[in-house]
């Protein structure tokens, strides 16, 4: 079991911060300026240190003192089990890598279903009874303002009449640890003539900053990008949401999933102010780097 301090210095590695700035108070968001990309990646590190830590012990986590308090309990827990962890992992049924692995020839296994479900999120199909959920997700003060309709509040039935309204596809964000709906994935203005579509997902406000919701967003684009042969996918928003994008932003990082390929000036409107609208995209090829180090469903 790592000490406290080499931790401490695992982490700053893995984030490339000095080692002398995270220490266990160091909060991940105020303190370290984690956007959702990177704090996903770390929660993955952790994991890859051989703890699996539960998404709802992830949820109230806020410094690197507490981080390592779940690692240490995970640790504790694996001592205690006559069974490796990792061993009571099952194999992935129709991996190729597996079949090259064994001497199989992947060309002669049956082709695998879209992956869905992520360690903490899945996605799900949108039914009657999904609307309620999206109708409160939509006009939410905490997350509404930055959704679908902008602050507004649509009629009931409005909604219902407008949830399809140019929409490719759309899933309802699912937690696998409780069951309940926590966010909504939507892709909408196709141009299958010119190879592209736009994407965009919201999630509870209890999940907002936890970085989480970027594995639902991989496991949506991925799905998009398996199933039609779109040659980039576009996501569009207001300045002000860009923080929560930042960490996977080429300009930012040279690993980087996103092109920032457009600037609407002076755009959108909130709280007293006009802000840019900007226009990231997706390329397939790139999709490796769309939940960091982690990534690869």
């Amino acid at each position: 079991m790592l000490r406290p301090d080499e931790f401490e210095q695992l982490v700053a590695r893995r984030l490339g911060l000095s080692g002398a700035a995270v220490t266990a108070d160091s909060r991940l968001h105020a303190d370290l300026g984690l956007d959702s990309f990177r704090l996903l990646d770390l929660c993955l590190f952790v994991a890859e240190l051989g703890t699996d830590i539960s998404e709802a012990n992830w949820l109230e986590i806020e410094t690197i003192g507490e981080l390592y308090g779940g690692y240490r309990a995970g640790q504790a827990a694996d001592a205690a089990s006559s069974t490796p962890r990792a061993a009571t992992r099952a194999a992935v049924s129709g991996d190729p890598a597996r079949a090259i692995e064994a001497g199989e020839n992947p060309a002669s296994m049956p082709v695998p279903a879209p992956c869905l479900a992520g360690r903490f999120l899945r996605l799900m199909p949108v039914l009657p009874s999904s609307t309620p959920f999206l109708y409160e997700l939509a006009v939410t003060p905490d997350v509404g303002f930055r959704w679908r309709y902008r602050g507004s509040v649509p009629s009931y039935p409005q909604f219902e009449q407008e949830l399809w309204q140019g929409v490719l596809t759309q899933f309802v964000i699912e937690s696998v640890e409780t069951g309940r709906p926590v966010g909504h994935a939507i892709c909408y203005n196709p141009e299958f003539t010119l190879g592209f579509a736009y994407v965009g997902a919201a999630v509870s406000a209890d999940y907002t900053g936890s970085g989480l919701a970027v594995e639902a967003l991989n496991l949506f684009v991925r799905y998009i990008f398996d199933i039609w042969p779109f040659r980039k996918l576009y996501f569009e928003l207001p300045e002000f949401n860009y923080p929560q994008f930042s960490g996977a932003d080429r300009a930012n990082a040279a690993g980087g999933a996103l092109e920032l390929e457009g600037r609407l000036r002076g755009h959108d409107y909130y709280h007293g102010r006009y802000w840019d609208r900007l226009i990231l995209a997706a390329y397939p090829e790139h999709l490796d780097r769309l939940t960091g180090r982690a990534a690869g469903h």
